[in-house]
């Protein structure tokens, strides 16, 4: 005989919205995520509401999968904002730069603590995988990767920088971004402000400096290990220049594992001196209509060997991100955006006196970002171990 006692259980979609809308906080993984939201309309309009940082989680725990290169694409999606929290006051910066012997790790850390990821944010950098990734990664292995290696006569004049790099191309062209990400906010301050705000506040040139060291290392760095005993002995030696042996650092001794094998600060030193690389910048600025280059106050070697104006000009166009890298893609919807920007900076910088530069060791960085300067320092300084 059939029961005639009406039956009490709930569906998932029963139970109050309230609690609906916390459901993406208890997901596995950014799979998880999408296959729930796609399930029904009450679904897809309760999970619309997690908040940019659990979405951000969710997406780190599918980073090997679907965010490569890990950790480096999810870092370089929320370092722009990672920068901002920094500048907010000392104390976040203090805690930016402290963490830094962990490498990127840290940066990523401070991500998931600070940061958020939208997934329209995620759509929008899965289009820049076609249309800037692919392509800018393409030019930068013929200028240090496999297709650079495979120049005919590559060692006896084939190219005229020939060297041995081992650098990952992919790798390479998320640090450029990184880097941009991070601190490309802090030219505006140089440029101007509006009238009536307040300057924005920079990050400091250590704190760059703390980042090329860790989040850039470079197995080449033990050629370096003892060279610095003489400049300790006279006094000469700046202690910027030191690196820490953190336990999962870059450089933890006795740990083999958890060292880069790759050439992360020569290899961006090589990408951007390279004749296949800076051509394509250049072009950019013309087809711009940035004027000729600035040819005045020619520097010391350590520095430039153009002026001070062609290096800030050069050094602002290649330090706006991961999208910024795209307006050397001629012809492109991003290149074309990307002009009357070039132009403003050219007339700003006309018009600018010339930044300060603080000393580390016997070199000058320059107050604003300053990668290709700030590269040099770190492996010609010959950095020790403490």
């Amino acid at each position: 005989m059939a029961s005639t006692i009406p039956s009490t259980s709930l569906g998932l979609l029963d139970l109050p919205t309230d609690i609906l809308v916390m459901l993406p906080e208890f997901l596995h993984n950014i799979e998880d995520y999408v296959n729930l939201s796609s399930t029904c309309r009450t679904l897809r309009i309760c999970t619309n509401a997690a908040s940019p940082n659990v979405i951000l989680h969710l997406a780190h725990a599918s980073s090997r999968v679907f965010f490569r290169p890990d950790p480096f694409f999810l870092i370089c999606a929320t370092a722009r904002e990672l920068g901002n929290w920094a500048r907010k006051c000392d104390e976040n910066e203090t805690e930016l730069a402290a963490g830094m012997p962990r490498g990127a790790d840290h940066l990523m850390d401070l991500a998931l603590r600070h940061c958020g990821l939208t997934i329209a944010r995620i759509r929008e950098l899965h289009a820049l995988r076609f249309s800037v990734i692919n392509p800018v990664s393409d030019l930068v292995d013929k200028c240090i990767g496999e297709q650079w290696y495979a120049t005919p006569n590559f060692w006896n004049g084939g190219v005229d920088d020939a060297y041995t790099i081992n650098a990952d191309v992919n790798e390479t062209v998320f640090n450029l971004a990184i880097y941009g990400e991070l601190f490309g906010p802090d030219f505006e301050p140089f440029f101007g402000s509006e009238t009536g705000s307040s300057p924005r506040r920079r990050l400091k040139v250590d704190t760059r400096i703390e980042y090329i060291k860790y989040c850039l290392p470079d197995n080449m760095i033990e050629w370096f290990e003892h060279v610095d005993d003489l400049e300790r002995r006279v006094g000469s030696y700046d202690p910027r220049r030191d690196i820490t042996n953190q336990p999962g650092g870059p450089y933890e001794q006795g740990n083999k594992e958890s060292r880069s094998n790759f050439n992360h600060t020569i290899g961006l030193i090589w990408l951007m001196n390279s004749t296949r690389w800076r051509p394509h910048w250049i072009k950019a600025r013309e087809a711009a209509g940035a004027g000729p280059e600035f040819a005045d106050n020619i520097r010391g070697s350590n520095i430039a060997t153009s002026s001070w104006r062609q290096l800030m000009l050069e050094n602002v166009m290649q330090c706006q991100g991961l999208e910024g890298l795209g307006m050397i893609q001629e012809g492109t919807e991003i290149a074309e955006r990307w002009k009357p920007k070039i132009r403003e900076w050219r007339e700003k910088i006309e018009h600018m006196e010339e930044p300060v530069a603080t000393k580390v060791d016997l070199y000058n960085i320059y107050e604003y970002p300053d990668l290709f300067g700030e590269l040099r320092m770190c492996a010609a300084g010959y950095l020790s171990r403490s």
